[in-house]
Parts: C-alpha cells; sequence; structure tokens
C-alpha cells in the first residue's frame, strides 16, 4: 500500500440518499431487513416500456434538512437552501447528501485550512432531464426558460453549489467514469491525499435526474427490465437469480470524507474504515457488454494497490446489476482474481433493494460495505429465488447474517468497460 506524505487515507464520514432511507441508520437497517425500495416512477412518459424504478422524485429537502441535528450551522441549511431553490434533483439531493457526510465526520466543528480540503464528484450527465424540460419551454415560450439555465445545465454546478455550501476551496473537479464514476471519484480522492495536495476530500456520488428518453433509451438496447415483474417491481431487481433480466434504474447519492490518517487523528475524528487501494481498467470499447479481461484488471489492480493478496479478502459488494451477462462475467473474473477464496466468503448485492443509482452506485455501495464492516453483519441479496447454477458463489441469498470483514473489495463497472474496484479495511 502506498501512504504518501499523510500517511494511510481513512474515511471519517458518510451520507446517503437512497429509496431505503436517507440517513445512514435508517438505510443499514432497511438493508439488513432485506426491504426493496424498488416501486414506479412518477414523473415518466407512458409512452417509455420501462416504468419500474427507485424514485426519488419528490423527495423532499426540506423535511431532510429539519432532521439534521444541531451539529450544522444555521448559516449552512440557509445557504443550501438558497442556493437549490430552482436546482434540478441532481443537485439538491447532492448537496444534502454532502453535508450529511461533512456532519458525520464532523468537520462543522473542526477548524481547518478550507484550501487543504478537496471535492471529487463521480458523473456526469446529471441534468438530463433539466436540460430536456427547458427544451421543449423554449420550443413554446423561449422567454420562460429557467433563469438559471445557462448556470444549472453544467454538471460543474452539481459541484459547485456542494463546494459552496460547505466551504470547500482546495482543489475541486469532476470524474466522469459511467456507472463506476463514484469508485473513479474515490482513486483520485486517494491519489490527492497520497500525494500530499489535500489533507482532507469530499467524494461525493452525484444522482442522475432519471429522463424519459434515458430510461427508453435503455430499453431500446435492453439494459434493463422491462418485461417481466412490472406487475412487482419489487422483485424486478434479482442480481446472480436464474430469472434476472436486467438492471432497475434509480435515483441515489452517497457522499463520503476521505481524509489523511495523521489529519484525522490530529482533529480527534474517528476512522470508519481504511482505504487500502484502487485501480481502473478500461476495456477500449465504446460498447455496454461487459469484458472479462478489463474487469479482472481493476480487481487484480485494486488487490496490487493495496498490497493484499486474494486470501486477505473477507467479502465483496458486486456490481451485479442484475443483467444476465454481466452477473456472470463478473462472478468469473471474482473467480480468477480471487482463486479458492471467492468459494469461501459472502459476496452481495445492495442494488438488489435499492436498485442501480448509476453515477452514484459505487458511492452508496461503499457505504455499505464500510456500515457491514462496522457492524460485522451482511446484508441478503433478496430475490433469490432460483440459484443460476451457472454461478455458484454465496450470494447471502434473503436473509443477513453474522460476517466479521477485516478487508472488503466493491466493484464498479460501466458501459463503454470502464472498470474499478476498491478496498477497504477495517480501522
Amino acid at each position: 500500500m502506498s501512504r504518501g506524505r499523510g500517511g494511510a487515507v481513512v474515511i471519517t464520514g458518510m451520507g446517503v440518499i437512497t429509496t431505503l432511507g436517507d440517513d445512514l441508520e435508517k438505510f443499514f437497517a432497511a438493508l439488513m431487513a432485506g426491504r426493496s425500495g424498488i416501486g414506479y416512477f412518477e414523473k415518466i412518459d407512458p409512452r417509455v416500456a420501462a416504468r419500474v424504478g427507485g424514485d426519488l422524485s419528490s423527495y423532499s429537502l426540506e423535511d431532510c434538512l429539519r432532521r439534521q441535528p444541531g451539529q450544522v450551522p444555521t448559516v449552512v441549511i440557509d445557504r443550501l437552501r438558497r442556493l437549490v431553490k430552482s436546482s434540478p434533483l441532481s443537485t439538491q439531493l447532492n448537496a444534502a447528501c454532502a453535508l450529511q457526510a461533512f456532519r458525520h465526520a464532523g468537520l462543522f466543528e473542526a477548524s481547518m485550512d478550507p484550501g487543504r480540503l478537496g471535492h471529487v464528484l463521480g458523473g456526469h450527465n446529471l441534468t438530463i432531464s433539466y436540460l430536456l424540460e427547458n427544451a421543449r419551454t423554449f420550443e413554446e415560450e423561449p422567454e420562460f426558460i429557467e433563469p438559471l439555465l445557462g448556470l444549472q445545465a453544467w454538471d460543474t454546478d452539481v459541484l459547485s453549489v456542494t463546494s459552496e455550501v460547505l466551504g470547500v476551496r482546495g482543489p475541486s473537479f469532476l470524474v466522469g467514469g459511467a456507472c463506476a464514476s463514484s469508485n473513479v471519484a474515490v482513486m483520485t480522492a486517494l491519489d490527492l491525499l497520497r500525494s500530499g495536495r489535500a489533507d482532507a476530500v469530499l467524494v461525493s456520488g452525484a444522482p442522475m435526474d432519471l429522463s424519459s428518453l434515458l430510461l427508453q433509451a435503455c430499453v431500446l438496447i435492453e439494459a434493463v427490465s422491462f418485461r417481466s415483474f412490472n406487475d412487482q417491481p419489487e422483485r424486478a431487481s434479482r442480481p446472480f437469480d436464474a430469472r434476472r433480466e436486467g438492471f432497475i434504474p434509480s435515483h441515489g447519492a452517497g457522499a463520503l470524507v476521505l481524509e489523511t490518517e495523521a489529519h484525522a487523528e490530529q482533529r480527534g475524528a474517528r476512522a470508519w474504515a481504511t482505504v487500502l487501494g484502487a485501480s481502473c481498467a478500461s476495456a477500449a470499447s465504446r460498447h455496454a457488454k461487459p469484458n472479462f479481461e478489463s474487469q479482472l484488471a481493476a480487481i487484480s489492480g485494486a488487490l496490487a494497490d493495496a498490497a493484499i493478496r486474494p486470501t486477505d479478502v473477507d467479502y465483496v459488494n458486486a456490481h451485479a446489476t442484475s443483467t444476465p451477462l454481466g452477473d456472470a462475467v463478473e462472478v468469473a473474473a471474482l473467480k480468477q482474481a480471487l482463486g479458492r477464496r471467492a468459494w469461501e466468503i459472502p459476496i452481495n448485492s445492495t442494488k438488489s433493494m435499492i436498485g442501480h443509482a448509476l453515477t452514484a452506485a459505487s458511492a452508496i455501495e461503499l457505504i455499505a460495505t464500510v456500515l457491514q464492516m462496522t457492524h460485522g453483519r451482511v446484508h441478503p441479496t433478496i430475490n433469490q429465488e432460483e440459484p443460476d447454477p451457472e454461478l455458484g458463489l454465496d450470494f447471502v441469498p434473503n436473509v443477513g447474517r453474522p460476517h466479521g470483514i477485516r478487508i472488503a473489495l466493491s466493484n464498479a463497472f460501466g458501459f463503454g468497460g470502464l472498470n474499478s474496484s476498491v478496498v477497504v479495511g477495517a480501522p
């Protein structure tokens, strides 16, 4: 493991907004209970074939802000309200989720140089729905488009609003890697901290404001589930099951605070996990088809960066989107990378309960990984009704259980062969 100037890198804060809850306790309790957060999209063109998903389009930001404990200064809450007043859903959820992570890390009480605090946002194409709505307005009445469209249409506005709310003045930028975006952001933050360019970095896994156009486009390439379980949406996301059909798109956001161990100790912050290593690999292809060699390279690269052996891994949070080919290729890559160890450890899918949060998915799933490590319990992969005999690993079917985790692997693989893995260890 490369340590850099500040020693090891630790996770000191987390925040999450999903259909299973918008605080860490509710989220983890729902995961352990095996509860599905999948329903129907409320605001969608009726012509779209795929209506099943994790919908947060009616999420109440005001309710979320009212529930924030006293550690969040009133001036910060007021600033957030003002900045996101007319912003797209992606900006609202990202800022609120990052605020949670800041509070969890105790950064509102900390005295640190804001120029040494960075922000890496994982995501791109975040405001598609907002842009399409304004395009329709422009066709009819150009003078009635959103007055701040020239700012809010840019993905960088999602980044900048969050940075302004929290006073982040260090290195700040977006990284995109399709559904691997948030893992790529974690790797980038790790590099910033190892190099000494920052003392702490906020990683925000930004949500996509899903549009009817994008959902129908996913139908046409047969990436999403739209033939089966339309009348039982809670059963539609079924990673590793023989009847899996396609992924279930969802809204969601996740945020983490990464710090050098030295900085965290200096301010007395609790470390929830250590980020041991990360890796990304490209399949050199623009297609959505999963690539075994590239996934294997990402997994093996993360283990090498962390300087650990396959036998050290105690648990895997799989990318596991519930697509027939995707799940099979990932399992094959895990078997090759981990060897016999792949048959000995639990491998589960958070997406079985919350669906696929796209650019935010791997941030949420890394948080789920750390929570399972903290509590010594692994959540189930639900909807395991007909095991796929070709896969044959321990996917924690339907019921969670106690399991000690010292070292965990979290995978995220994106369209275009953009593959990534992160390794975390107990603090």
